[in-house]
Order: C-alpha cells, then structure tokens, then sequence
C-alpha cells in the first residue's frame, strides 16, 4: 500500500506530460488537467506548512542569537539604520565608528603621560652603568725646543727656573741670572749626591759628590731639606728670595751677583754662561 502514492504521483507526472507534448501553445482543455484530490493531497499540504512552520523557527532563533551577540548586536543596528536612512544615515554610521575608536583611544593614552611637543626620546642607560661627568681637559704644558746645544730635560729646567721667576713678578735680569747660576753648578741638570743617601731615593738626573750638594744650584743643608733642594722649582724660588736680598743686584754684573748668593770658590766661573743663559730667557719669556 505505501507504493500507491508514488505510483499515482509518477501517473499523474507522465500524463502532465502528455498533455504538453500534445498541447505545446497553450493548456490543455479543462477536461485534461489532472488536480491533486483526496487525503494525500491534504496530507502534503499539512507536512509542507509544517516544514515552513519549522524553517521559520530557526531562522527567527538565528536571527535572536546573532542580535544578542556582543560582537555583532551593535554594529548590526547601525548598519540597519545607516541602510534605512541612506547617505545620512550612513554618516551617522561613520561617526559612530570614529567616537567609539576615539574612546578607545583615549584610554589606551589614559594610561601613559603624553610626551611634551618637540621633545626628543630618550635611551634609558644601562643597568649598572656609571654616568660619567664630562671632564674638561687639562692644556699640555708647552714643550720648548732646545738651543745652545741643551738637551731636552736641560731645557725643561731652564723653562721651570724662568717660570718661578715669573710667579714671583721678578724682571728678566734675574731669570739671566739664576740660569747663569744653574749652567755653571751642574749644567741644569737636578743631580744628587752620593754623600747625601737621602737624595738618592729623590727624581735625579745625576748623581755629584761636592760636599752635601743637590739639585740644579748645588744647595746645601742651610738652605733646606733635601726634598725641597731636590724639587727644581722650590729650589729656583729659594734662589730667588737670596738674590733680591742683595741690594743693588739689578745693577750688578751677572757673574757678581751669582757670586754673591752663592758664595762659591769660583767666583768669575759665572761669566761664561751670561750669553747662553740671555738666550734661553728671549727663547722662553
């Protein structure tokens, strides 16, 4: 029994047929056309109402969960009005978008201390690493280049002697005078004595045996300690207060002045070295 509708249905299919094979320009006479009658016909009625009924539900349960949706209900509403309303609404639309990617913006800036204008980023230091003070560099002392046959440390001695004169805002005939001096004692060399074990553990450019002599005046123990005999500028300042203790100095010769402060054996010794010593001084002062 349940293959008589489908046979009927295949019946009534090949007859439809027919009918239009028989009829192609227009229907077929009223006595020809088959119409679905009887409880089966009632019967697929009911089954497709239903099955609309069904797909109706589930199209209005899809359409619920998408409005509920957080991610799409209100882009969806917006999108409706915007269709709705044509070019004003989509306006609408677009600065709906903007003030809500504006306020997300603002919070993200919230967050973090806006950077003033014109400022340049700055790279954080290392961890640990110590933050140097610029330093500024301390100017070379001037070397001076040697005459009259000197050597270099000989004419760094003779610059050190003119530079105490100097501080002490003596005239150039003393610097002529005390480098003089030096030339003739130990051809301006900062010499130690083998009698004096003190001096030897001194900075030394040689060594003399005269007496308890040091340094570039040959200097004994009245004038002062070893250490500060041994220091050539101390040493040439201690010359210096000796000179200008000698009154008339200025006016004497080179050699009698020298004499004078020194008080050595060989007292016109001094004269020699005059043109050499005014030399050094035009070279250096």
């Amino acid at each position: 029994m349940w293959l008589m509708p489908s046979l009927r249905a295949d019946r009534i299919r090949l007859s439809r047929l027919f009918v239009k094979y028989r009829y192609p320009h227009g229907p077929a006479p009223r006595h020809r056309q088959h119409q679905r009658r009887g409880r089966h016909s009632a019967a697929r009625k009911r089954i497709g109402l239903r099955s609309a009924a069904v797909v109706v539900a589930f199209s209005a349960i899809g359409a619920l969960f998408v409005s509920v949706s957080p991610g799409n209900r209100p882009a969806t509403v917006v999108q409706v009005d915007a269709v709705q309303r044509g070019d004003g609404g989509r306006a609408a639309f677009a600065e709906n978008r903007a003030s809500r990617g504006g306020a997300r913006t603002g919070d993200q800036s919230s967050q973090q201390p806006a950077a003033p204008a014109g400022a340049q980023p700055t790279q954080s230091p290392a961890p640990g690493a110590a933050s140097a003070a610029p330093t500024k560099a301390s100017p070379s002392p001037t070397v001076h280049t040697p005459i009259g046959g000197l050597a270099q440390a000989e004419m760094d001695n003779a610059v050190t002697i003119i530079q105490a004169g100097q501080r002490l805002d003596l005239p150039e005939r003393a610097f002529v005078v005390a480098i003089a001096t030096a030339l003739q004692e130990s051809h301006l060399h900062n010499l130690a004595n083998s009698n004096v074990p003190e001096s030897l553990k001194l900075p030394n450019e040689g060594v003399g045996s005269d007496h308890d002599s040091v340094g570039l005046f040959q200097q004994r123990p009245n004038w002062g300690t070893v250490a500060q005999l041994m220091n050539p500028a101390e040493a040439a300042r201690r010359f210096y207060a000796a000179l200008v203790q000698v009154q008339g100095w200025e006016q004497m010769s080179v050699t009698v002045a020298a004499q004078t402060v020194q008080v050595s054996a060989f007292p016109d010794a001094y004269a020699q070295w005059q043109t050499l010593a005014g030399q050094i001084v035009d070279a250096v002062a």
